[in-house]
């Protein structure tokens, strides 16, 4: 196995074996390290100080070209905030999280854990889907998710967000135009192509970040061109048709999840509502794949306002339903890339 893909082999039986208390924190860290980033930047930094994690931003990972206002990195933070805790649950930890705390202005958000008497919390199946999750970008089947797994999705609507599940073929066809179109401005701009160029890896790289071209559908031998190509030409004007179908014909579920609020907090936490329902649709065998475009470029938003009838702001956009080819992770930093040390 390549280094960059070595994270990814964790054994979640071996928490049991570790005794001592910052050993065992690294251990939950290792599942924060495996969340889905924009661009699988992987913005994010930690220390563990006694009995807490502080998490923070790492502004040289971050995408100031197409995250201007720093929405996509704090989803991101969201993410792996949400694999933290759902792993500290598991192993009996109870939680509390200070987002934006005052004892540290740097860190976006602190989580202090505490020992319970349980050892272990639930059945393995969730932390095996951190283990197993990964976006699939690909053509998805008609096949069906059962219809309470869809209600168990929308009830993770809480104070502030509500979370849309769109099967209806025509309020998909609109949605699909408003992607389509965000995808061709953001691709128009030098900048923006420039910037994601260089995140996207051929299918045999071995950097701990970015996007193989594996995950879009591409053979070997292409994916050496991709970010040359993509780096000098808005391919998705060439591929509308192509998109508008993958969007429209093979894509059976939109999940738009919108927010009262439009500032970082929520952000954090519309990326903790997203990684939930990730994790649930990994554990049915199905699979996610986020777009951004239509939630961070202009005023396409507003597009979606309109079409789902709310004043909500949306803040994150995915498809979901069964692809029809499998792929394997993306790569990872490791624990010593992102943790901090006391000194």
């Amino acid at each position: 196995m390549q280094d960059n893909y070595k994270p990814w082999a964790v054994d979640y039986k071996d928490f049991y074996n570790l005794t001592e208390k910052e050993d065992r924190l690294k251990f939950l860290l290792r599942f924060a390290l495996l969340a889905p980033s924009s661009h699988n930047s992987q913005p994010w930094r930690f220390k563990i100080s006694d009995n807490k994690i502080f998490v923070y931003p790492e502004e040289k990972r971050a995408l100031p070209k197409s995250d201007k206002n720093g929405r996509q990195l704090h989803l991101s933070l969201g993410t792996a905030l949400e694999n933290l805790l759902v792993a500290a649950d598991f192993y009996g930890y109870k939680t509390g999280v200070n987002y934006f705390p005052s004892e540290s202005p740097d860190a976006v958000m602190t989580v202090e854990f505490q020992e319970t008497e349980s050892v272990k919390h639930g059945d393995d199946a969730i932390v095996k889907s951190i283990l197993s999750r990964h976006a699939n970008r690909n053509k998805y089947s008609n096949k069906k998710l059962p219809e309470e797994f869809l209600v168990r999705v929308k009830s993770l609507s809480r104070d502030g967000f509500r979370v849309y599940v769109i099967q209806d073929k025509k309020l998909k066809d609109k949605i699909s135009d408003v992607v389509s179109d965000a995808l061709i401005e953001a691709m128009d701009d030098r900048d923006f192509r420039s910037e994601l160029s260089g995140y996207i890896k051929s299918n045999t790289t071995k950097a701990k970040t970015g996007m193989p071209m594996f995950g879009f559908g591409m053979p070997t031998i292409l994916s050496y061109l991709a970010p040359a190509v993509l780096k000098r030409f808005n391919m998705n004007k060439l591929s509308r048709s192509q998109d508008e179908a993958l969007l429209k014909d093979h894509t059976p579920y939109f999940v738009i999840i919108t927010s009262e609020a439009d500032n970082r907090e929520s952000w954090i936490k519309t990326g903790q509502i997203f990684e939930s329902i990730a994790l649930m649709v990994g554990r049915e065998g199905a699979n996610t794949a986020p777009m951004a475009a239509a939630i961070q470029i202009g005023e396409h938003y507003k597009r979606l306002q309109k079409i789902l009838g709310t004043g909500l702001r949306p803040q994150f956009f995915f498809r979901m339903g069964f692809a029809d080819l499998p792929v394997h992770h993306s790569p990872r930093l490791g624990l010593d890339d992102v943790l901090e040390k006391e000194y």
